[in-house]
Parts: structure tokens; sequence; C-alpha cells
């Protein structure tokens, strides 16, 4: 998830909300107010923004779908943008088998969103460079914004703004997939657990 450059006319926040910012990409703060907060984050950045083509978002979804698989998190639904990406995953198998299979095959015990997000971030930044499609140093900022789902009902409607916001409410600029097998909402025809689709 990625958070506008401190001072952004569009928004932006502060870290752990240490300086409080006016305004929103609905009721923008008024017109210079952080223009010089702005050009100072920008003289910081040590290169420009990046912005991944669609054909960057359709292997940056499907690597990051991978390295969380490969690493036995469930996916439920996924999508990944110009900018930023959203899922809903589920980091602490529910089954005993599956912390024994972990275990066996030497894969991460630690089940922090975080560090899962943390691995599959590098693993799609290294993809992206081996194709061309990003400068090799990093494409996602450090860490992760991360929300508990509290009951049933904040799951489907995590999944469904998930799926909204991949689909016609961004005319089709982010790449999802979506798992039927642990969709909490209504299966799509067409894919599977590890397919990515051009929404």
């Amino acid at each position: 998830m990625a958070v506008g450059s401190a001072g952004d006319a569009k928004g932006w926040r502060a870290r752990h909300h240490r300086e409080h910012a006016e305004g929103d990409y609905r009721n923008p703060p008024p017109a210079g107010m952080y223009d010089e907060m702005y050009r100072r984050s920008q003289e910081l950045m040590t290169r420009p923004g990046i912005h991944l083509s669609r054909e960057a978002r359709v292997l940056a979804c499907r690597t990051m779908v991978e390295a969380l698989l490969f690493h036995h998190v469930d996916v439920v639904d996924f999508c990944v943008g110009a900018t930023h990406y959203h899922g809903l995953i589920r980091c602490f198998p529910i089954d005993n088998e599956v912390w024994r299979i972990i275990r066996l095959e030497g894969r991460t015990q630690n089940r922090l969103s975080r560090h899962l997000m943390g691995i599959a971030k590098k693993e799609s930044a290294r993809a992206l460079s081996r194709e061309g499609l990003a400068e090799a140093g990093g494409v996602w900022a450090g860490g992760c914004g991360r929300r508990w789902i509290k009951n049933r009902g904040h799951q489907l409607t995590v999944a469904r703004y998930i799926r909204a916001h991949a689909g016609e409410g961004r005319r089709g600029l982010l790449v999802a997939l979506r798992s039927p097998l642990l969709s909490p909402g209504t299966a799509v025809p067409g894919l599977g657990a590890s397919d990515c689709a051009c929404c």
C-alpha cells in the first residue's frame, strides 16, 4: 500500500500520524499550503517515483501471490496498481498439518503480515528488474499498512473493496487476482487460485 509524498496536493499521511495533514483527495487542502513540504519531500527522493506499466502490474501481481503461496499464506484477493497494492490474506494457518509442512519445508515461521509481504515485495521487485520493467534497487516502499479483519462482515467488505478497486471503479488501472477456492464472496469463473486477470 502506498501513501502520497509529504505535502502532495492529492493527499498524504505522516508516519504514525506524527503530523496532522489537512484535507484529502476529495477535499484538498488550500492551494499552496504544503508546497514547501512537497518540494522538500521531492528533493529527498533519490530517484523519481515509480509508476508500474500494465505489463509490470501483471508480473508484480503474479510474483507477489506466488511468493505468498510458497510460504503457505492463504490469498483470497489481491490487486496491484501503478503505485500500490491491496491484498486480503491469511498469514496464520488454522490447520496443524500446514504448520507441520511449513516446518518440514523450512519456510519462514515468522507469520507476521509485514514480514510475509516484505518477502512478496522483494520477489516482485527482483522479477520486475530482471524483466527490465523497473530499475534495480527496489520498487515498493518499506513496511505495509495492515488492517486486521474483525468479523465475517468486515471480510466481505474488504473483498468487495479490493474487487471494486481492481475493476470498473479504476477503469482497469489495476491487475487483480481472485481466488474462487478461498474467496469470501462469489467465485469468479475461469480464474484459478494462481491466475491473475487484467481488469
